[in-house]
């Protein structure tokens, strides 16, 4: 078959023609129909200030996953936007519940079954009637292993009462060990000292105190007022000795709780006399002192806590290897954004032509309808409905939300359950707090109708035929549909030449 040159343009510029109209005007499902990087992304969210995961498994368990009423893991449809410190997580050491608090000591003869522990209290001996230690397990949190250390409420000034427990002896290298606890001081009066011993065989002891008068900074302090959560860790041999023996502490033997001059209660959740190096807790963000800027935030190592409290972190991933497979509970995520992009099936974007407007060919219509997930392992924060103005005022047709709307499409919402917020728009970028009061499990609805300039609707639709690169090209974010063009074009130029049909300066 032969063809001239008036069949061949002819071919080709019905291709140009079908190309141009037959590319797809939608994302493929499940993808979310907008560019979220344009400037005139027209963002709505429900902004959570803090949510808390009641049980976050490490080994089991990813980002913003929790179990649901069915016992099923469930992710949420969401991103966690973080502090202004850039901590994402906040977690307390009291809540961590890990074999790793709870491996002391470590007998031969147990072959890794860790039977024989410091959580047994039928294995401390009190001093007398006036101090006791109970098994509270769970009190600190659920599946949190602990014993509570306390007295009866009559100690006075000048008393001393003390429980002990004897470990497996220790006799090498004793100073290079560690002293290592974690726990709430859950009430302390004003006078009392608790000391925390660990002694050898012939009378000497290194002491670590918890003491409303001592310096929480002191290396011998574990804390120095009532907290939960907190942290002590300090190496035997940078302990002073005490005692009537020969002044050094060449064993372990004994472990031994002394209250003096008044009455406290003590929870330890984790306790080791006989590891040579500290546990770690993750990475905490906290102010960096060393530059004169302020307001920039470091990651620093969580060793000691004496003022206890929440570990604000951007991630679980820092904490040492020996909580890998820790279970946190407790777990709370800071400013989570249930947004538009985050489930984009909630999401419905219609595009007019807006013939009434002729500087202005395009109508964006968006409506967003979406509730938060609520379960028995879920405790919701304050949530706020924001929507972020992207276009200047008067482009602005409709800007309106209902709440409990369920399952109802937009058409099926009574004019009655509108609530207009066209009045709270002002310059273009602002934020608009449509709803602060925002309750989980409830549906709202929220929608925008604006005009849109040509170039402003390319932008929108820029990511929806792969817009950062492939066959649909380029990094401009321009019209897909150009993109096709240009491809199409550049072919046919190329076979005008190849058959001899362009001529020089055509």
């Amino acid at each position: 078959m032969k063809f001239n040159s008036t069949t061949i343009l002819t071919l080709v510029f019905s291709v140009l023609v079908v190309s141009s109209v037959a590319a797809p005007a939608a994302a493929a499902a499940g993808d979310y129909p907008l560019n979220e990087e344009a400037d005139e992304h027209p963002d709505t969210y429900i902004a959570e200030d803090e949510l808390v995961v009641e049980t976050h498994n490490r080994t089991t368990m990813s980002w913003l996953e929790y179990e649901n009423d069915n016992g099923e893991l469930q992710e949420l449809d969401a991103h966690v936007n973080g502090t202004n410190s850039s901590a994402m997580v906040g977690y307390r050491a009291d809540k961590i519940e890990d074999p790793t608090l709870n491996q002391f000591p470590i007998k031969s003869s147990e072959d890794g079954n860790n039977t024989a522990t410091w959580l047994n209290t039928g294995d401390w001996t009190a001093s007398s009637s006036v101090i006791s230690v109970s098994d509270t397990d769970g009190s600190t949190a659920s599946g949190v292993q602990s014993i509570q250390i306390a007295t009866d409420g009559s100690m006075s000034s000048g008393a001393s009462e003390n429980v002990a427990y004897t470990a497996p002896s220790i006799t090498s290298d004793a100073e290079k060990r560690y002293l290592q606890l974690v726990g709430n001081v859950e009430s302390l009066d004003s006078a009392t000292v608790v000391e925390v011993q660990v002694r050898d065989g012939d009378g000497d002891y290194v002491a670590a105190t918890i003491d409303s008068s001592a310096s929480g900074s002191s290396s011998s302090v574990i804390a120095n007022q009532t907290a939960s959560g907190v942290i002590y860790q300090e190496q035997l041999g940078k302990l002073s000795v005490q005692g009537s023996g020969d002044g050094s502490l060449d064993a372990v033997e004994e472990v031994r709780v002394v209250t003096k001059d008044g009455d406290a209660t003590v929870t330890l959740t984790g306790l080791n006399v006989a590891k040579k190096s500290t546990w770690d807790f993750g990475s905490e963000r906290v102010l960096d002192t060393s530059t004169d800027d302020t307001g920039d935030y470091t990651d620093e190592v969580v060793e000691n806590r004496p003022m206890g409290g929440v570990i604000e972190a951007k991630s679980l991933q820092p904490m040492g290897e020996a909580f890998a497979d820790a279970t946190v509970h407790k777990l709370s995520y800071y400013d989570v954004r249930y947004a538009m992009s985050d489930h984009p099936e909630t999401v419905q974007v219609e595009w007019t032509d807006a013939e009434d407007y002729p500087n202005y060919p395009y109508h964006l219509e968006l409506t967003w309808n979406r509730s938060i997930s609520t379960a028995y392992d879920l405790s919701h924060g304050n949530m706020e409905l924001h929507t972020e103005q992207s276009f200047l005022s008067e482009r602005y047709q409709k800007l309106r939300y209902a709440e409990g709307t369920g399952d109802k499409n937009a058409s099926e919402i009574s004019d009655s359950s509108w609530i207009d917020l066209t009045g709270s728009l002002g310059s273009e970028g602002k934020t608009i707090t449509a709803d602060s009061t925002v309750q989980p499990d409830t549906t709202y609805t929220i929608q925008t109708k604006v005009q849109v300039l040509e170039d402003q609707r390319s932008n929108l639709e820029s990511t929806q035929m792969g817009g950062g690169g492939g066959f649909w090209g380029g990094d401009s974010g321009g019209n897909p549909f150009m993109s096709v063009y240009n491809w199409v074009a550049g072919g046919v130029v190329s076979l005008l030449s190849i058959l001899g049909i362009r001529r020089a300066g055509a």
